[in-house]
C-alpha cells in the first residue's frame, strides 16, 4: 500500500511537468466601418489566444498564441488553424479575441455588441477618429497588445508595434510623447534582438530623453 501511495503522488507532481498540447480552429471575419458598413481595407487584425493556466493556487489567464493579419480589399481576414506544444501545463478553455488597428480610426464596440451575430461572425467596427493629438496618442497606447506566454508566435505582433510606433512618432511632441514612442522600439527590440541588447538600447534611448 505505501508503494502504491508514493506512486500516485509521485504521478501527480510529474503531470504538471508535461508539455500541453494547444491548438485554436481557423477564423474568418471582416472589418467594417460603424455606421456604414464600408469594408476598411488593410487593417491590422489580431487575434490572440487565451486560457486559463491550471494552478493548485491559482487558475491565471494566459494568451498562449497570437497572429496578426491585414484585411483585404473588401475587409475580410482569415486566421489559418494551428496547433502546438507549449510548456504551459495544464491549460484549458483556450478562446480566442479579435481586434482590429489601423491609422485614422479607432475601436467602436457598443454595448451589449458581445451578445450580437455579427460578434459571433467576427465582425469588428472601427470608426474614423475625430480627436486631437493626445487623444490620439492615448488610443494608440490603448491599441497596443501583448502575449506573454505566446513562444515564438509572439513575433507575429511586430506588424502592429511597427504601426503603432510610426504612429506615435509622428505625433510626439512632449517628453512624455517620446517616452511612448520609445516604449513601442522596446517592445519591438524584445522581440528581434536578445535580451541583454534590447535591455541596453532602451537604457540608452531613455537616458538620452532625460537629457533632453
Amino acid at each position: 500500500m505505501k508503494k502504491l501511495h508514493w506512486f500516485f503522488l509521485a504521478t501527480m507532481f510529474l503531470l504538471p511537468l508535461q508539455a500541453c498540447a494547444l491548438s485554436g480552429d481557423a477564423i474568418e471575419g471582416k472589418v467594417l466601418e460603424e455606421g456604414t458598413n464600408k469594408p476598411i481595407p488593410e487593417a491590422i487584425v489580431i487575434a490572440r489566444w487565451q486560457g486559463t493556466a491550471f494552478s493548485f493556487v491559482e487558475s491565471p489567464s494566459v494568451c498562449v498564441h497570437v497572429l496578426t493579419t491585414t484585411a483585404d480589399a473588401q475587409g475580410k481576414y482569415r486566421f489559418p488553424a494551428w496547433h502546438k506544444e507549449s510548456p504551459l501545463k495544464g491549460v484549458r478553455d483556450v478562446r480566442s479575441i479579435i481586434t482590429a488597428h489601423k491609422p485614422g480610426y479607432e475601436t467602436h464596440s457598443p454595448p451589449g455588441y458581445a451578445r450580437t451575430e455579427a460578434f459571433k461572425r467576427n465582425v469588428r467596427y472601427l470608426k474614423p477618429f475625430t480627436g486631437g493629438r493626445e487623444e490620439r496618442l492615448k488610443v494608440i497606447r490603448t491599441a497596443s497588445v501583448s502575449c506573454g506566454s505566446a513562444g515564438q508566435s509572439q513575433k507575429n505582433i511586430l506588424p502592429l508595434y511597427r504601426v503603432l510606433y510610426e504612429e506615435a512618432r509622428a505625433l510626439a511632441v512632449t517628453k512624455e510623447d517620446k517616452a511612448i514612442v520609445n516604449n513601442f522600439l522596446y517592445k519591438i527590440d524584445l522581440i528581434e534582438l536578445p535580451y541583454n541588447e534590447a535591455e541596453k538600447r532602451n537604457v540608452e534611448r531613455s537616458d538620452a530623453l532625460r537629457r533632453e
